[in-house]
């Protein structure tokens, strides 16, 4: 089979679309046909070595795909070959034709739910729900703070916040993508190529700041989104896109009471039940059309490194897929 991998890092043209040898699943692994795997900016810092993990080369990519068991182990008991079925893996490797998964990480796929809508749901919608419900279960009425509202994450985010009753003060760098979030949800928007987005948050909020931040920047867009908190309020931060993670300065925080949350949903404590949880509820709430995956672009995994461009060049309004069959 081919799969998407690097032998070095560096820029996006490092990425390999290359033969390999087929996986074998073990006793209690899951032998997936990948009909669509989903790309995350985090595959973006891991190829250009800005990621604290350390990898062994030739490294693999992809920790999400959507498609068809063809083969089980012997010990797996709920599945059998031909079931559509869609998986968030501990390991990377979901970017190739094809993939093995351990049972208990792979989920059935709702009647109706395309390859690339499931693909696209475990890691973004993850992300957003541990922030808003696991780390610190959203009030209804508090007003969030989100940046780079029209990512993947972001714009899982915005549907989750207005499901459960939260104001959304939503950011980007294009009046394009503001359109698309706002039409998602977001109560209010800001450019902030264009407005201080710390003053318009201020603004909205009668100058009281907002209840919770999140934050997958880095850099000044971090240490002012601290200035835009109300007291106690909570700063979750789950990347760093620019590179860049300043320092913070103790008084920031103590002075007006407020917490920081970092997130990493492939560490501890995170625990294959509580993704299990979490990802059988936003199912649910996708099923029922309360939520949906925005997909941004579609392409081949041979045109992998056109995809780690398109990422990097932030001209995404939502998810980036890789589809094998194209290739």
């Amino acid at each position: 089979m081919k799969a998407v991998r690097y032998h070095e890092t560096g820029e996006a043209e490092v990425l390999r679309w290359e033969s390999v040898p087929d996986p074998v699943p073990g006793d209690r692994d899951v032998l997936i046909k990948v009909e669509a795997a989903g790309v995350n900016y985090a595959d973006v810092m891991r190829r250009s070595g800005k990621y604290h993990f350390k990898v062994e080369f030739p490294a693999p990519l992809g920790t999400e795909a959507a498609g068809t068991v063809v083969k089980t182990g012997r010990d797996v008991k709920d599945f059998s070959v031909g079931e559509r079925v869609f998986c968030r893996t501990t390991s990377a490797g979901c970017q190739a034709e094809m993939v093995v998964a351990p049972e208990t990480e792979v989920l059935r796929m709702p009647q109706g739910l395309s390859f690339i809508d499931a693909a696209a749901i475990p890691v973004i919608f993850l992300t957003a729900y541990h922030m808003l419900k696991t780390l610190a279960p959203l009030r209804a009425g508090e007003t969030v703070l989100i940046q780079a509202a029209a990512s993947g994450v972001g714009t899982a985010a915005v549907q989750l916040c207005k499901v459960w009753g939260a104001t959304v003060i939503a950011t980007a760098s294009s009046d394009k993508k503001l359109e698309f979030v706002k039409a998602l949800g977001a109560d209010h928007v800001i450019n902030y190529q264009q407005r201080d987005f710390v003053a318009e948050s201020l603004r909205i909020t009668g100058g009281v700041g907002v209840d919770r931040v999140l934050e997958c920047v880095g850099g000044d867009v971090l240490t002012k989104s601290i200035d835009a908190l109300a007291p106690g309020g909570r700063l979750m931060i789950y990347g760093r896109a620019s590179g860049n993670l300043p320092a913070i300065m103790p008084e920031q925080i103590f002075a007006k009471n407020l917490q920081i949350n970092g997130l990493n949903i492939g560490g501890k404590p995170w625990t294959l039940a509580i993704h299990r949880a979490a990802l059988d509820e936003i199912i649910a709430l996708v099923t029922s059309g309360k939520v949906k995956p925005v997909i941004s672009e579609t392409f081949p995994m041979k045109k992998v490194i056109d995809a780690h461009h398109h990422l990097s060049n932030r001209k995404t309004i939502g998810k980036v897929i890789l589809i094998p069959k194209e290739a």
